[in-house]
């Protein structure tokens, strides 16, 4: 009995001397480095889908003239119109009173063309300035009245395009946050036909119409903004499976007046858009 008493008090005393050992900290050493980074202005990017932010932007296909070939499209500044549309009525019937026709939907690519869709007509700026002061804003004319290209050539004097529609996105902050930062067409005009805009005719010395503008300094920066020509626009409604065919949309119409005796020919006009980015 002695041994074991004497074998455990041996531990005990062992336990408790480890436990009453203090233990030594060591003093804590530091050294500084630094990290630096410099950023010049963006690139032209490819346009993107209108889509609410914050998001990541899906990547569609650049635009291309009638020969497939890239677009002229302006830029200034490293602020870059990444998209215009190309507005087609398609094929109409004549009338005996003032009639509107509307728009057909514009097709839009991805994947170098492998998917195809079909949505209103939109258009959109990409602001890669890196300037905190930067404000830009983007408005279209018409350059001359609707005419044939055939030897009798036809012109509708007073056939206007109207827009009767409008929905703002942008990349980097939701619809709720672009109030009074980001404007579009004002639709204020109105008759009969409802409350539109009217994209005015160069020769007649009217004004360009505004469709897209950032009015505040700097809000833009690293995003893609964008105007839409229809109310209450959902990205969502737009895919290569839910639109895979062009059909006609109720924001962007043609209003032509019995008065221009309409005939049954193939009538042109060319738009003109303007960007302007200050400083």
């Amino acid at each position: 009995m002695k041994k074991k008493l004497c074998a455990s008090l041996l531990l005990s005393s062992v336990l408790l001397s480890n436990i009453a050992a203090p233990v030594a900290l060591a003093d804590d050493a530091t050294g500084t480095t630094q990290a630096d980074a410099t950023f010049t202005a963006g690139d032209r990017p490819d346009p993107a889908k209108p889509e609410e932010g914050p998001d990541e932007p899906e990547a569609l296909d650049p635009d291309t003239d009638e020969k497939g070939d890239p677009a002229p499209l302006p830029d200034a500044n490293n602020v870059y119109v990444t998209h215009l549309p190309n507005i087609s009525f398609g094929s109409n019937k004549t009338d005996l009173k003032t009639t509107e026709y509307k728009a057909l939907t514009e097709e839009r690519t991805k994947n170098q063309g492998a998917e195809a869709f079909y949505m209103p007509h939109s258009v959109q700026v990409a602001d890669l300035s890196g300037n905190s002061a930067t404000k830009w804003k983007l408005s279209v004319k018409q350059d001359k009245v609707f005419k044939t290209a055939d030897t009798t050539p036809h012109e509708l004097a007073n056939t206007r395009i109207r827009i009767y529609g409008n929905t703002l996105t942008n990349t980097t902050n939701s619809s709720a946050d672009l109030a009074s930062k980001i404007v579009g067409v004002a639709l204020g005009q109105s008759d009969a036909f409802g409350a539109y805009s009217e994209i005015p005719v160069a020769a007649q010395n009217q004004s360009d119409l505004v469709v897209l503008e950032n009015k505040t300094a700097g809000f833009t920066l690293n995003s893609y903004t964008s105007a839409v020509f229809e109310n209450n626009y959902d990205a969502a409604n737009y895919d290569a499976t839910k639109t895979a065919a062009a059909s006609r949309y109720e924001g962007i119409k043609l209003n032509v007046p019995a008065s221009d005796q309409v005939q049954a020919k193939a009538y042109k006009a060319s738009l003109t858009w303007t960007l302007t980015v200050e400083p």
